[in-house]
């Protein structure tokens, strides 16, 4: 038996598992007078039930061709999103039973203590612009954070966060849960749903690794937009790798095939300049992200030396046509004029004046900054 044929059995196995201990959470659901002790412990029971479950589903996915991994992970997804709708119930359940508890303690409080709460059930959201989320998986737990933070951690009513949490949700992700009612005990579920849906740690690994390798990159030309799209280009790479290494994702064997993808994310003279510096760096991840820097700062140096130069060159041209009086002596500073040094007065190009080489970067700047004046 292969290790797949292995796998699949024993994720089998786990699922019989997971489906009995969501059926015996059914059975507690219907029983109107179940207690928090026992609907707790079942609650536990299937938890981890279910955490060998994913154990071995994430095992399964890594050794599932990519060719049939979207297939896999829709139906692993079904099947999670069903086996854990009595979870969600009890969990709805549990704090139900739970506020019948505290609100026998609260009645017995002081009037000062009662009125200290309402005050704090009616505090009010402040005006945030809340990312939008369409079900970009990779943009995920950026949203959740965000709206974690502002909206559902906060004291405004359940409903209203449901309401919240439905206008922000665009494309496939207001698909999830337009099917719940606007209740209040829908709330964690539609949570739980998007979550299942959304924020798996394999599914989000695989969508950014998708990104990398489908990435078609568009830098090209010269000048401060070429610059600008290098920038583009670096940071939109950093994301992917951050969010990857956040989720896990690092060490040698991941920079082994996470630097050549990188690298095909990059313009041809990058690769060309890598390839001259990174011998003994083809899989060093951390050497490539600096090189990368490095390269679009002395890129944008470059770029901006090349602005104040050709601005200082054609000041010298203009005060050089104003000098001559005559009109043939005009025409022959004109044609030659282009080729006056800016820096030394010769007849040869501003970049190719030895005067200018010789001097070190800063010393550079300051003489064109003086030209400039």
């Amino acid at each position: 038996m292969g290790d797949m044929e292995k796998l699949q059995k024993k994720r089998a196995v786990a699922r019989g598992w997971a489906t009995r201990k969501s059926n015996t959470l059914k059975g507690l659901l219907n029983n109107p007078d179940v207690s928090v002790i026992d609907l707790q412990a079942a609650m536990d029971d299937f938890d981890q039930r279910l955490a060998s479950l994913e154990e071995v589903q994430t095992l399964l996915e890594l050794e599932t061709d990519l060719a049939n991994l979207d297939e896999e992970l829709d139906n692993a997804s079904e099947f999670f999103q069903e086996v854990r709708k009595p979870r969600l119930q009890a969990a709805q359940r549990l704090g139900d039973l739970m506020k019948g508890e505290k609100s026998e303690s609260i009645s017995s409080s002081s009037p000062s203590k009662i009125s200290s709460s309402n005050k704090m059930t009616n505090v009010k959201l402040p005006k945030l612009e809340l990312p939008k989320f369409k079900g970009d998986v990779t943009l995920w737990q950026s949203f959740w954070d965000q709206f974690k933070t502002h909206v559902h951690d906060s004291d405004i009513p359940v409903i209203a966060k449901f309401s919240y949490l439905q206008s922000l949700l665009e494309g496939d992700a207001k698909g999830v849960v337009k099917g719940l009612a606007h209740t209040e005990a829908n709330y964690q579920i539609a949570c739980d749903m998007l979550k299942e849906r959304f924020g798996r740690p394999e599914r989000i690994k695989f969508a950014h690794v998708q990104a990398l390798l489908n990435y078609k990159s568009s830098v090209k030309g010269k000048g401060p937009k070429y610059v600008s799209s290098l920038w583009n280009l670096s940071d939109e790479l950093l994301t992917h790798i951050r969010s990857l290494e956040a989720l896990g994702v690092s060490g040698e064997q991941c920079e082994v095939f996470l630097t050549p993808i990188i690298l095909a994310c990059l313009p041809e003279e990058l690769r060309m300049e890598w390839a001259r510096e990174g011998s003994g760096h083809e899989s060093d991840l951390s050497w490539l992200l600096h090189f990368l820097q490095r390269e679009i700062e002395r890129i944008e140096r470059s770029e901006t030396f090349s602005v104040v130069l050709g601005k200082a060159e054609g000041r010298f041209v203009e005060s050089e046509k104003r000098r001559v009086p005559s009109a043939s002596a005009l025409y022959t500073s004109s044609e030659a004029g282009s080729y006056f040094c800016a820096f030394c007065s010769k007849k040869h190009k501003s970049e190719k004046c030895w005067d200018i080489q010789k001097l070190s970067f800063k010393e550079r700047e300051e003489r064109i900054k003086a030209l400039s004046v």
